[in-house]
């Protein structure tokens, strides 16, 4: 989402237009006048201060952390009260020193605990995959599933491909999908994503439809990424469109 910078274009703006004043009349190409912009409506002025909102946390850590600690409703109101005392520049009603070695307490044993159950979710997962039939392991732990094997020839790892793909975590939440970019595939080279892709994508053709079930070895590791936490196991169902030439 992007917030636009209105002080910054209007000076654009006159700069472009002070140069346009210089140049003789006969270089001044014809060019309509911008439409003028609308002013807000009070709904939409309400709307823009939610965006400017959502627009600073969302590239912050603050959806990261409620994650992690899995605030419950009442807790990121909390939360969101000491964010609000931050910017307004006021200081806390207790005194810090006093919860501080308490509250590190309370937040690392909500992170372990979750830990705990997700690696547990984890595990759950892959042994109900390991018992599909249905599902090939390959060497490196890979486990997939071909729902169509598609047209030959088929990519290589050094092969760029188009594909639609959806990805959930093991609890079924979809973290990524191209269902949410009007369905239009995603073009990339074989050997600048994950492991699994990479492994995987080879073993169907064009128009070929695989699941792939991905070890957190051979996707996004112990770290994670974004709205994937760390050790996750993941499951994308791919479809290959096109290979590039």
């Amino acid at each position: 989402m992007r917030i636009p910078h209105l002080a910054a274009l209007a000076i654009a703006v006159a700069s472009l237009q002070a140069a346009d004043e210089a140049k003789p009349a006969a270089a001044q190409p014809a060019t309509p006048p911008p439409a003028p912009v609308k002013n807000l409506t009070p709904d939409q002025q309400k709307q823009a201060w939610n965006m400017l909102g959502y627009s600073v946390a969302s590239r912050s850590q603050m959806p990261s952390i409620a994650n992690q600690l899995e605030l419950t409703d009442a807790e990121l109101d909390l939360f969101l009260a000491g964010v609000r005392a931050a910017i307004r520049g006021e200081a806390p009603k207790f005194n810090p020193d006093e919860i501080g070695e308490g509250a590190d307490r309370l937040f690392t044993e909500r992170v372990q605990g979750k830990s705990a159950r997700w690696l547990k979710q984890n595990a759950d997962f892959l042994a109900k995959v390991d018992a599909d039939k249905a599902v090939t392991k390959t060497a490196s732990g890979l486990r997939y599933r071909i729902l169509e094997a598609g047209a030959d020839p088929k990519p290589t790892k050094n092969s760029t491909v188009k594909c639609r793909y959806e990805g959930k975590l093991v609890d079924g939440k979809v973290f990524d999908s191209t269902k949410n970019r009007n369905n239009e595939p995603t073009e990339f080279p074989l050997n600048g994503v994950i492991p699994a892709w990479t492994e995987g994508v080879q073993l169907i053709g064009k128009g070929g439809k695989i699941v792939l079930y991905c070890p957190s070895e051979l996707a996004y590791g112990d770290q994670g990424q974004g709205p994937i936490p760390g050790k996750s196991v993941l499951e994308f169902e791919v479809e290959l469109v096109e290979i590039v030439k």
